[in-house]
């Protein structure tokens, strides 16, 4: 009785795969719901802006102080993940945010006039930022700690995987929430969900991180250039940042103006946005299930190059159809744009679950939070890049911006797949 019980749990823990892991089962369950209550604070931002301005390019301004938040803090941010210990990293990054959330909608609710309304939200978007570049390295770096190392894929694959799904029905149901009730319950939920998250990671239970360092700026400042010595000298994390330059720069400028595209080209209004964020979410997830599936043994910079040739072809597609179409009504527009989009998202899940992997496999464990710090802020000085260019909306169609991002990410997957042959495609494992 007992040798069949024991094999009926081996069996169930089998079918669990990397959840029979208690301590990554507590963190994926956390991050799930605390990626499913951002995405209402995602839809409910830009649609706060675009009601109090109707202004492209305050909604450009508005994701440049997200991105700029990961310039100025996140080398820091992935130096810390890797000094202090990752598990109350990320519980304080939980607390934080959800107080600050909670501010927004006790300061639209002030007498203050629009500017000092603005004021005050970007000032909250730039600070909830910030606090993200001290999380999302120490959960990078954490994920090795809680699965065996044959399983980290399988691990990379299924976090992915949930998150993007997690964010397909948070902003489906923020565009419905937002639509009946306005932002302030949107914002509510968010902050609910990050407290849950904090007590999850408080459940789980790992070894406390006792790393002696020296506690001065200047070692600060070199171990930061340790991980961007790391970079350079390894030929597909350097190859890595470049594509982190120009993608991020392509969505950098378009994806603060879909609500206008809803807006001005599909005729839609928050529910429309909402599915449209929606259907992008559930793509990324589909995107990272396949790669996890049948990328294991595929080279991972042509997963990459793969990815930034299908962002291409989709955003052609998805933005260029209904261009043509604007005689019909919304809901035929929609069901147009919405699976095109869901294509393109899938060609971004690629790259997402390509970057991470390259980063965790080409990395000594004790220097992961850096190195995912420097792609990460690589990527958002370009994203920030093309924020700044979101203001050509103003004087030029937003269906045509869309259009000439979407030839420039043609160009650089085609650039980097005929370049494969010259990549040098090393894997440095573990060096501690």
């Amino acid at each position: 009785m007992v040798t069949e019980n024991t094999t009926l749990g081996s069996k169930l823990l089998e079918k669990l795969g990397v959840l029979s892991h208690r301590n990554f089962a507590y963190l994926w369950f956390g991050q799930i719901l605390a990626t499913f209550g951002d995405k209402f604070t995602e839809i409910a931002i830009p649609i706060l802006i675009y009601q109090l301005t109707g202004s492209a390019l305050q909604l450009g301004l508005a994701f440049i102080f997200q991105v700029v938040s990961a310039m100025l803090f996140g080398l820091v941010g992935g130096v810390m993940s890797d000094r202090w210990d990752r598990r109350r990293t990320m519980i304080g990054s939980d607390l934080i945010r959800a107080g600050l959330i909670v501010v927004i909608p006790l300061a639209m609710a002030s007498p203050l006039s629009i500017n000092g309304k603005l004021a005050i939200l970007y000032s909250l978007i730039f600070l909830i930022a910030c606090v993200k570049q001290f999380f999302l390295p120490a959960k990078i770096a954490i994920i090795p700690e809680l699965v065996p190392k044959k399983k980290l894929m399988q691990a990379n694959s299924l976090d992915q995987a949930a998150m993007k799904l997690a964010e397909f029905a948070g902003y489906a149901t923020a565009g419905l929430l937002i639509h009946y009730t306005g932002v302030t319950p949107a914002f509510l939920t968010n902050a609910g969900t990050f407290l849950i998250s904090a007590v999850l990671i408080w459940l789980m239970r790992t070894q406390v991180q006792t790393i002696e360092v020296e506690k001065t700026i200047k070692a600060i400042f070199k171990e930061i250039k340790d991980g961007l010595d790391h970079v350079k000298n390894v030929p597909i994390l350097a190859g890595t940042v470049v594509l982190s330059l120009i993608a991020p720069m392509a969505l950098g400028a378009t994806m603060p103006l879909l609500i206008i595209y809803v807006d001005q080209v599909l005729g839609g209004g928050a529910r429309e946005f909402g599915l449209m964020e929606a259907f992008f979410g559930l793509g990324l997830s589909v995107g990272v299930i396949l790669v996890g599936k049948y990328g294991s043994d595929k080279d991972r910079w042509s997963i990459l190059s793969v990815g930034v040739l299908g962002i291409g072809a989709g955003m052609l597609l998805t933005f260029g159809i209904p261009m043509l179409l604007t005689a019909y009504s919304t809901s035929l527009l929609l069901s147009v744009a919405l699976p095109l989009f869901f294509l393109t998202a899938t060609a971004n899940g690629a790259i997402f679950l390509g970057i991470r992997t390259i980063v965790q496999e080409n990395s000594p464990h004790k220097m992961i939070g850096r190195v995912f710090a420097v792609i990460t802020v690589a990527s958002s000085a370009a994203a920030a890049a093309g924020a700044a260019m979101a203001g050509i909306a103003e004087t030029v169609p937003v269906g045509v911006v869309f259009l000439g991002w979407a030839c420039l990410l043609l160009l650089t997957g085609v650039a980097s797949a005929l370049f494969r042959s010259r990549m040098v495609v090393s894997q440095v494992g573990e060096a501690d």
